[in-house]
């Protein structure tokens, strides 16, 4: 503690007009400035993780897809034929409402087929079965047309290749036939990446590019592939040039077998003219885009363009190995820690403000531009989180300025920091009528700690007052740590004790148990000491501790010219004679009966007596505390039900039972003091019942 207020003290002196600073000054305003960079950094890699960073990189990624720096040229012998507003018209003439039957499918592809397309990937999902003589017609002119890739989700394939199907005709499924096209969409719904392998875009390909995916590398909506010089087609003719070739095959081949049909379109005259030119040699997706057939997704490049389009950007990326990797998110941290140390480095020992903020402004602008090209190098740079921190990091050099200006201004008159707990500090500056006599009840938990062994170590060391010091100092650093780590008011030290308050002045719910835990953490710091001190002198140290929890006075204690903020009542008495009562147990970490009681379940506690110490007739039970209950290893576990089981059967007179079960114990932890004596006084009541007042109480004559 004493060190915390120290540099609380510091800071003071620090604050002098920038004429007459001392290296004490310079210190004062490095130390500040860590103060706000340590929030700034925490604010910057929260950021990073937050669902506005992502919405934030989205939009950029969106905006940089409509807008790229380089537009990637498509790739050659690809087109799109569209179920588009002109076939649904050209349907409805004929009285055909979406969904066509199957049977008009079949056409579309047919057409294709006898027009050269060197893969037709079909973006509809055939998943529910309809008239069985349709889904037989277009499972064997799909399987018939080697080219054909059919659409499947992750559950089901087209409801006409089952297995038992595809099994009975291997010759036309010995490459993969299906590709998933599931829809693949960030949080806001928009798709801007895809999973390669097993899609439909993957199946397009005879030997699917070993490629894992990412982000997708635009090539723009259809208005742009068109300009590009990518065949956007209607559907339409394509259905009606299908109808006779459709006719011809079934008549030559009405058992609708692969086989069969396979033997007819290789009959089949080849399409001629416009309609075949535009497809053929060509890799072409079949997808929809009429409003009737509600296939419009939202893409980052507009938000009415085709799912199909999804499909044939992935199979172009994987064509063209154009997917845009994600930078790792430890690399955009560490870009922005960059841009945070820089505006920093800029304004070290600078007066004027003009520095930083020309880096922040230089910085905000280079980082959203590197990113936007770094994308059409095939790299997504999320710039949102380093324009962030460069304008948290300004926002705090500003501060930083602000303040010292005002720290200049200020004559600081008062250096009491270094004897007086921040949290009694805090509460004058909140309350300044509290600094008058008088005090409160509170509820809370007290604590007091000893080091046992100490005596023995101050003998050997009594020609070296140095060294007693150094251990004393070591002890007193460490626990206070410790303590405040769990928010605990440090009272007091007295020699090599310490005395603190779980719950005061600031309110801790859970006071009992961060006392506890405290305790634990406390009675682990002693190792150091005893490798650092105690072993060189041949000397174990080990640290007794007392917890006590109930109603205390709580205020301010003493004269008018000296005042101390403390608390006093019987808890405060109890948990003092806890402390000493560890000797008598045998134990580390005794805790009264109340404090006990509100750990139950979390921490391992068990019961030692019922204990009436001096100069109180009421006898209260104490309870040693073991450790947290999930951190127990097995033969402690087994231990304890033991000993509570001995204990239990003790206090109510049992003593047979008690001298078993405690006798189990005992082998288990053979140098447990109270369980020897329990069992010893156990087995000495068994053989000679004591008196009918007869109480479980152990009476602590000394302080």
């Amino acid at each position: 503690m004493s060190r915390l207020r120290a540099g609380r003290t510091a800071h003071l002196i620090g604050a002098v007009p920038h004429s007459s600073r001392t290296p004490g000054a310079v210190r004062w305003r490095w130390r500040w400035r860590w103060r706000w960079l340590l929030p700034v950094a925490v604010l910057v890699v929260a950021f990073l993780f937050s669902a506005l960073s992502r919405a934030l990189d989205r939009d950029f990624f969106d905006l940089s897809s409509r807008h790229p720096w380089r537009v990637p040229a498509p790739p050659a012998q690809s087109a799109l034929v569209l179920v588009d507003e002109a076939t649904m018209s050209a349907m409805s003439e004929q009285g055909v409402r979406w969904p066509f039957p199957r049977a008009i499918f079949a056409q579309l592809i047919a057409a294709l087929h006898q027009a050269g397309a060197a893969h037709i990937v079909v973006d509809f999902t055939f998943l529910e079965e309809s008239d069985a003589a349709q889904d037989q017609l277009l499972a064997a002119v799909t399987a018939a047309s080697h080219p054909v890739v059919l659409a499947r989700t992750v559950a089901r394939p087209p409801v006409f290749w089952p297995s038992a199907y595809t099994a009975a005709h291997p010759a036309f499924f010995q490459r993969t036939r299906t590709g998933l096209t599931d829809y693949p969409a960030d949080e806001d719904g928009v798709a801007r990446s895809y999973p390669a392998p097993g899609s439909l875009a993957a199946a397009a390909f005879e030997t699917p590019p070993p490629v894992p995916g990412g982000l997708l590398h635009w090539h723009g909506g259809l208005e742009q592939l068109r300009a590009a010089g990518v065949p956007v087609l209607s559907a339409a003719p394509f259905i009606r040039a299908g109808r006779p070739i459709l006719e011809r095959v079934v008549a030559a081949a009405p058992e609708l077998d692969p086989e069969g049909v396979a033997r007819a379109l290789a009959a089949e005259p080849v399409l001629s003219g416009e309609i075949a030119n535009s497809v053929r040699g060509r890799t072409v997706f079949v997808g929809a885009n009429a409003s009737g057939t509600f296939d419009v997704k939202p893409l980052p490049i507009g938000q009415v363009e085709p799912a199909v389009l999804l499909h044939w950007t992935a199979w172009a990326n994987l064509a063209g190995n154009e997917f845009i990797t994600p930078v790792p998110r430890v690399f955009v941290l560490l870009a922005a820690f960059l841009a945070l140390g820089g505006i920093t480095w800029t304004g070290h020992r600078r007066s004027s403000l003009s520095a930083p903020v020309a880096t922040a402004v230089i910085l905000a602008l280079v980082l959203p531009f590197g990113a936007y090209l770094a994308l059409s190098a095939g790299w997504f740079f999320g710039p949102s989180t380093p324009v962030v921190a460069v304008g948290l990091t300004l926002l705090g050099v500003v501060a930083e300025s602000y303040w010292l200006e005002q720290a200049r201004k200020r004559e600081i008159q008062a250096m009491f920091g270094a004897y007086v707990d921040p949290g009694v500090v805090e509460q004058l500056v909140r309350d300044p009528d509290s600094i008058r006599l008088g005090g409160e009840k509170r509820e809370a938990t007290v604590f007091f700690s000893d080091l046992a062994g100490f005596t023995n170590l101050s003998e050997k060391l009594k020609d070296h007052p140095e060294q007693m010091v150094a251990v004393v100092n070591a002890y007193l650093d460490a626990t206070s740590e410790c303590l405040l780590n769990h928010g605990a008011y440090v009272d007091k030290y007295i020699g090599d004790a310490v005395m603190a308050v779980f719950g005061v002045p600031a309110s801790l719910p859970d006071h009992a148990l961060a006392a506890c835990r405290a305790a634990l953490a406390a009675q682990g710091l002693v190792a150091d000491l005893n490798a650092r001190y105690a072993s060189a002198a041949g000397v174990t140290l080990a640290v007794r501790i007392g917890l006590n929890t109930g109603e205390l006075i709580v205020g301010n204690v003493g004269s008018s010219r000296k005042k101390n903020y403390t608390v006093m009542g019987d808890t405060v008495n109890l948990a003092s004679r806890l402390e000493g009562a560890n000797k008598v147990f045998g134990t580390h970490i005794l805790l009264g009966e109340a404090t006990a009681h509100r750990v139950a379940g979390m921490l391992a506690t068990r019961p030692l007596a019922r204990l009436r110490v001096k100069g109180k007739q009421e006898a209260i039970e104490v309870h040693a505390l073991h450790g947290e209950t999930a951190a127990l290893s097995a033969p402690e576990r087994e231990f304890l039900a033991a000993y509570r089981a001995g204990y239990d059967a003790y206090v109510h007179r049992r003593f047979a039972e008690a001298a078993a079960a405690l006798a189990r114990a005992e082998g288990l932890m053979p140098d447990d003091l109270t369980t020897r004596r329990l069992r010893e006084e156990s087995a000495r009541h068994a053989q000679t019942p004591p008196s009918a007042d007869w109480e479980p109480v152990l009476i602590l004559d000394s302080k």
